[in-house]
């Protein structure tokens, strides 16, 4: 079972505490879904592969969140005048946003084409 908590996202994605756990725990939970369909019910046991699987589940959760947190914080934009002092958020037009949901999700699945391969050389043969 792949196992990714809220800091761990906060951290990966700098999200900030102001945003709820409970915002943020729907993500994790399809995220999770995603990467366990990809690698079809079977979990890797080498450390540095479960390392991969937790980094991929993650960046697919902020990919997730991402519009939501957009939408969400831009809901909330006639009150950014009086909170302009208080605030670190950073509004994004949608296609940043489209381009930092496509960065995440290339870097959960580049995450993922690493599992496996953790150590050797790839050998081709040429018939």
């Amino acid at each position: 079972m792949i196992e990714i908590s809220v800091s761990e996202i906060r951290a990966l994605g700098a999200i900030p505490s102001k945003v709820k756990d409970e915002l943020l725990a729907p993500h994790i939970a399809s995220a999770i879904q995603r990467v366990t369909a990809h690698l079809k019910g079977t979990m890797p046991r080498c450390k540095a592969d479960i390392a991969r699987v937790k980094d991929a589940a993650a960046c697919f959760a902020i990919a997730y969140a991402l519009p939501v947190l957009n939408t969400f914080y831009l809901s909330q934009a006639e009150k950014v005048p009086r909170q302009v002092a208080e605030t670190d958020y950073v509004f994004h037009d949608p296609s940043e946003v489209l381009k930092l949901v496509a960065y995440w999700e290339k870097r959960g699945y580049d995450a993922l084409r690493d599992v496996g391969r953790t150590g050797g050389s790839v050998g081709v043969t040429v018939i």
